[in-house]
């Protein structure tokens, strides 16, 4: 059982119509190019972000906690974050689930290739995992990079992926940031999420059983 105290507010319209949460998962992907001696960037520089509303509803999704160090019980992941215009491109996986002592475990991975000076990189740095515990969700703020450098040394990309919480007290810094898909673990969905046709990468998330 979930033991979490928290303060609901309705968002104003322009967020999520009325939903209640307590607060927010932030999520943030940053594409930095490095440059050429030219002066001409290394690919698209891109800062883009997602939220995620800590509704009510949203925490019961998490019904069942670990059975054994292999089923982990419910779990919340979101994925995403590949250029729509490079097939292949860097993209990260993020999944939380409780543990036997009432903490949350957390994991948050990337994978991916990048093109720099017409080279396609696939072995980026650091390979390993980002990974946390923590006991409460509001001290979640958590980051993982990956680096792509040339051979020559003149230009490569950094890929950065972060969560965090947010509080509903902070929500009006939110308001232009899209909110992303959820599924339940049956794959009904939980909120629609906002229109990422427009976006120039997108992200989706869903409950399911580990």
């Amino acid at each position: 059982m979930l033991l979490l105290l928290f303060n609901f507010i309705v968002l104003p319209p322009s967020t999520y119509a009325d939903v209640e949460t307590n607060g927010f998962l932030l999520i943030k992907v940053d594409r930095y190019p490095y440059r050429y001696k030219d002066g001409q960037a290394n690919g698209p520089f891109v800062q883009q972000s997602f939220k995620v509303p800590l509704t009510a509803e949203f925490m019961a999704q998490f019904k069942h906690g670990p059975i054994s160090h292999v089923r982990m019980g419910t779990g919340f992941y979101c994925g995403g974050g590949n250029l729509k215009t490079d097939e292949g491109s860097t993209g990260f996986t993020w999944w939380i689930h409780r543990t036997a002592d009432n903490r949350w475990s957390i994991n948050m991975w990337g994978a991916g290739s990048e093109t720099a000076e017409g080279v396609k990189l696939d072995s980026p740095y650091p390979t390993a995992s980002q990974y946390m515990k923590i006991k409460e969700l509001q001290g979640l703020d958590m980051g993982y990079q990956l680096s792509f450098a040339a051979r020559s040394g003149g230009s490569g990309m950094n890929v950065s992926f972060e969560v965090k919480y947010v509080s509903a007290q902070d929500a009006k810094t939110l308001e232009a940031i899209p909110v992303a898909p959820v599924q339940k673990t049956d794959r009904s969905m939980l909120f629609k999420g906002d229109d990422q046709r427009e976006l120039p990468l997108v992200i989706s998330c869903g409950f399911q059983e580990g």
